[in-house]
């Protein structure tokens, strides 16, 4: 049943919010101000959400998708607007989400595209229904052969394997449900190099940022910032570094810290270490490190997975380095994890560098340096 809603306001994970009703309903791909009807999926506790179904009175600021399925498909939140409107939403977000934080600017820095950067993609799969895709409000799958958000040479590998139900062949010998995933080896632009891994775990073949040419203006923004602010000899931990993506251009001898399959090799000022960051002994561990001939950090690089990082108190207490440098893809795990440690750390820079066009998503950069009177 079609319900009339008023959109009051935009909530900090992109939903339309209306409040004229007995409950709150947070309703999808809609703009402050908009009349719109929608029908209501889900309610819990004076919470309903609900799918847009028509918009009455549109926004000024509302525009045609330029993908095909934006308006069934949950992969993207903002094609309905301009990416100007978008980014203020995310700014508006992380506002929101930073309320208890001393008042601070935030500075945004844009993609050049909103289209066309993903060089990862999974999907779902049924093999009875002999679907594949990605899933909608109802967590039903929606195919999505013309995706718009990949970059061009995912775009023609997803249109070859749904071109014919392609795709069925490589689940043949798979259970009837589970994931594909494709993705661009080449980590790049104009690279070729695209698999498909089935019912594997995400980024089977090797974590890359999922858009290559902001992570390179990320790369460089911290590079330029570690210069400024990190004495060329000063120790850098980079916690949860992965193949040493963030710190490869870094003058100083630093320390990359994750749990690898295999641990690269040496290269240049980059040392690599295998460790869950996650478990109990993990700063036990990093502790023992100096015994090997590892000098304690002076700086740490820390970017978490979205689960982000709760006891980070923890190290730095142990550690207490003159500063660090937090990245977080999801904007609560920042704020919950560094509201608690800014009786020692002094927030100075806050950063959105927006890795995920058209989606609700944003990487949230903080630079901390350590207080005089800190204990």
């Amino acid at each position: 049943m079609k319900i009339d809603f008023r959109i009051q306001h935009i909530d900090p994970i992109g939903q339309g919010v209306s409040k004229e009703e007995a409950a709150v309903t947070f309703i999808k791909k809609t703009l402050p101000g908009e009349e719109v009807s929608a029908e209501v999926f889900s309610k819990k506790k004076g919470v309903q959400f609900a799918v847009l179904k028509d918009v009455k009175t549109p926004s000024a600021d509302r525009k045609a998708a330029d993908c095909v399925h934006y308006s069934q498909c949950n992969g993207c939140d903002y094609q309905h607007t301009n990416y100007d409107k978008e980014l203020e939403f995310k700014k508006n977000a992380l506002k929101r989400h930073m309320f208890k934080f001393p008042e601070i600017p935030i500075t945004v820095h844009g993609a050049k595209r909103r289209l066309g950067y993903r060089n990862r993609l999974q999907l779902h799969y049924d093999k009875k229904k002999r679907l594949l895709g990605l899933l909608d409000y109802k967590q039903d799958i929606l195919p999505v052969p013309a995706c718009l958000i990949v970059d061009p040479s995912v775009a023609y590998e997803l249109r070859a394997i749904y071109a014919e139900n392609n795709w069925m062949r490589l689940v043949e010998k798979e259970p009837m449900k589970g994931h594909l995933e494709l993705y661009s080896k080449d980590n790049n632009l104009g690279g070729h190099n695209v698999k498909v891994s089935v019912n594997r775990p995400y980024a089977n073949g090797g974590f890359t940022q999922v858009n290559a040419e902001m992570n390179e203006r990320l790369r460089f923004w911290i590079q330029k910032k570690a210069e400024e602010i990190i004495p060329p000899k000063a120790v850098v931990y980079d916690l949860f570094g992965g193949n040493g993506n963030l710190t490869v251009k870094f003058r100083n001898p630093t320390l990359v810290v994750d749990k690898y399959r295999t641990t690269p090799q040496p290269s240049g000022h980059q040392k690599f270490f295998s460790l869950d960051l996650y478990d109990k002994g993990a700063i036990k561990s990093l502790i023992n490190l100096k015994a090997s001939g590892y000098p304690r950090p002076d700086w740490l690089i820390i970017d978490p997975p979205r689960s982000g990082l709760k006891n980070l108190n923890e190290f730095l207490n142990e550690f207490k380095p003159d500063g660090f440098i937090f990245i977080a893809c999801e904007a609560t795990s920042f704020t919950r994890d560094t509201l608690g440690i800014l009786n020692n750390y002094e927030l100075k820079s806050v950063e959105i560098f927006d890795l995920f066009p058209s989606t609700q998503h944003f990487e949230t950069i903080g630079i901390f340096t350590r207080r005089a009177n800190s204990v």
